[in-house]
């Protein structure tokens, strides 16, 4: 379960690495065969891009400060118990405390408070699957630019375009990417992965060499600020576009920084999805031994963080393999 960060006071910029290390998840459906693997992979990859992005949008706030009035403190406890609900897996909770603090700060016309709360809101509906719900908490912020911080709606804009790129409304999630950035200042910590999303979406246009600049760039970023999982999903990203390039052996380079990366903050499904991609990658270059192994090793990780579909389709894809192999 991921786990947004509650914090009813200021929502700006920063560096939520701790956040990051929540475990992620995706929806998992049943596939058979090498095409459903990848497509999985593909949704995955989405997925997991936008479950950072929550933590990430949720996370940038200051510490709190004492409360300076009863309806301040109300919220704080609010989203204290918000946070002890998720924790135990109680969506339907956590929904109702998040409402109880946003309802506290509109009281005080705490709009930054609000801010962060609406943010938290959109969270949980988007777990919950309830995208329009979602994108209601973050149209709020945005129409209210006299009321809301230049940075709320920076988030807003930003958590908007990962809502979109999950409707696969990929050329309105890109406006609201580059919206993100424009309300961001020079050194946003949400650069690396609005630049994730936009590399995420040319690779799925086949556009190649502008996937990898992008998707190198964001790991760069992510790197000088310490956001580790937003690292890995530049390196990934870029792994997968350079071997569908040829350039084989930079990409498994990448590839097996991401997964490094993502063994370091614990993260099975992309622990997996890195297995998978390198497991292409040496299809690609004719290594099918090397690509069996990296299949299997997905295959165990699948297996025993209890995602039977994705094991199963990896299981199905192994033994297609098998049936293949000269004899």
């Amino acid at each position: 379960m991921q786990r947004p960060f509650v914090n009813p006071h200021r929502a700006e910029p920063c560096r939520p690495d701790w956040g990051l290390r929540a475990g992620l998840h995706w929806r998992s459906r049943p596939h058979a065969g090498a095409a459903a693997v990848a497509a999985q992979t593909l949704r995955a990859s989405a997925l997991l891009l936008a479950s950072v992005m929550a933590l990430q949008l949720t996370a940038c706030s200051s510490p709190p400060a004492k409360p300076s009035s009863p309806a301040q403190a109300q919220g704080q406890a609010q989203n204290q118990n918000a946070l002890r609900a998720l924790r135990r897996g109680d969506t339907a909770s956590a929904l109702a405390s998040y409402q109880a603090a946003l309802a506290a700060a509109e009281s005080v016309e705490d709009f930054e408070s609000s801010a962060v709360a609406l943010l938290n809101l959109a969270t949980v509906h988007s777990q919950l699957g309830q995208n329009e719900a979602a994108l209601a908490q973050v149209d709020r912020i945005l129409a209210g630019p006299a009321l809301f911080s230049v940075a709320a709606q920076a988030q807003a804009a930003a958590r908007k375009a990962l809502l979109l790129l999950d409707q696969g409304q990929t050329p309105q999630a890109l406006s609201w990417a580059d919206s993100s950035m424009l309300l961001c200042p020079s050194a946003c910590a949400l650069a690396p992965a609005m630049n994730n999303l936009r590399a995420h979406v040319v690779l799925g246009r086949g556009e190649l060499e502008r996937a990898t600049s992008l998707a190198l760039q964001a790991a760069e970023q992510a790197a000088a600020a310490g956001l580790q999982a937003e690292q890995a999903n530049g390196q990934r990203l870029a792994g997968r576009a350079l071997s569908q390039q040829g350039q084989h052996e930079r990409a498994a380079q990448l590839l097996a920084q991401a997964l490094l990366l993502d063994q370091t903050l614990g993260l099975p499904d992309r622990i997996a999805s890195d297995l998978q991609y390198a497991a292409q990658n040496e299809v690609r270059r004719g290594q099918l031994g090397a690509a069996k192994a990296y299949l299997e090793r997905a295959w165990v990780v699948s297996q025993a963080a209890g995602h039977t579909a994705r094991a199963a389709a990896l299981r199905q894809q192994l033994q297609s393999m098998a049936d293949t192999a000269p004899r």
